[in-house]
């Protein structure tokens, strides 16, 4: 085996600060947050591929690859409460856009973990007939995963669109409720005017 290109199995997410606090909901502050969790988990992901490139030893990649998925569940993480916090700020356009942004980090998650996954099959001291049941059982276990997340997404979009909405037709009746104030208001106003001046033709 080539010597190793990792001196430390320690994640960039050990070497820099990445707040993850569900009291912030400060969108601005939630994007930077999400932004430093994607650099992360992509010089994790190259950090992985570096090591199935070299062919390091089984006992490296699965470190490097158990470190990738922890900082993917970090991103998502803050992927979601930044989508969370700015759901009141966003259209439909805005929604789809950062739906597909983060099907993009998935796929190329998923890919690079597959990629892992087939380097340790291969170098797996199995006879051939369990390498194959196991390969075949992974496929089956990323696919059902994949679809899984995919729903849990949906769910998850459906659950801020409808609370967006909601807000939306909350917002609408406070605002109703405060023109038929004012209009009552005006009117009581209109009708003491009116009161008093017809007193006074009257004297």
């Amino acid at each position: 085996m080539a010597e190793s290109v990792v001196p430390a199995l320690t994640s960039i997410a050990e070497e820099e600060e990445v707040v993850f606090d569900d009291t912030i909901t400060d969108p601005a502050r939630l994007k930077r947050f999400r932004t430093t969790a994607k650099m992360i988990h992509t010089n994790a992901g190259k950090k992985l591929m570096q090591s199935v490139k070299v062919g390091e030893d089984r006992d490296t990649v699965r470190a490097l690859r158990a470190l990738y998925v922890r900082d993917f569940d970090s991103l998502e993480k803050h992927h979601d409460r930044y989508v969370q916090c700015n759901a009141p700020n966003c259209s439909q356009d805005d929604f789809d856009g950062e739906r597909d942004w983060i099907q993009a980090v998935i796929y190329d998650h998923q890919a690079i973990l597959a990629k892992c996954d087939d380097y340790l099959v291969q170098t797996n001291p199995k006879p051939a007939s369990t390498v194959s049941r196991a390969s075949s059982r992974h496929s089956s276990v990323s696919s059902r995963q994949a679809r899984i997340h995919e729903a849990d997404r949906k769910e998850r979009e459906a659950q801020l669109k409808l609370q967006q909405e909601q807000d939306e037709t909350r917002r609408r009746e406070e605002e109703d409720a405060k023109i038929r104030e004012a209009e009552d208001y005006k009117r009581k106003v209109e009708k003491i005017g009116a009161k008093s001046n017809q007193e006074i033709r009257e004297t």
